[in-house]
């Protein structure tokens, strides 16, 4: 991999993390690496995405109006998941009640 991209998509989702999630309620990072690929997944406590903006949430330029928190130009998800693309990977999220989490999952390249 590129280790300066996954470190950017790192930042990114931290960044997304700490500005949504909420204030007093830690974030969290995983990672593991098994037979079948690498997992990087960034957690956060806070309110749940809105249903509205799952399916465009990865597209450049989205972001909640709503939050006056809101400094970014609604790129770092668009960026993360490209970067995710770029290693044969992907970049999903899961937002509920308790926490919202974003997971990078790359799978085992396989020697040619």
């Amino acid at each position: 991999c590129d280790p300066d991209r996954i470190c950017q998509l790192l930042s990114n989702l931290l960044a997304n993390a700490i500005t949504h999630g909420h204030p007093d309620a830690p974030v969290k990072v995983h990672a593991s690496q098994s037979p079948q690929g690498f997992e990087l997944s960034v957690i956060n406590r806070g309110k749940p995405i809105p249903q509205e903006l799952h399916e465009q949430l990865f597209n450049p330029f989205v972001k909640e109006s709503k939050r006056s928190s809101q400094n970014g130009l609604g790129l770092g998800l668009y960026i993360a998941a490209e970067i995710a693309r770029s290693h044969n990977g992907s970049l999903h999220f899961n937002s509920g009640e308790i926490d919202t989490r974003f997971t990078l999952q790359v799978p085992e390249q396989k020697e040619v």
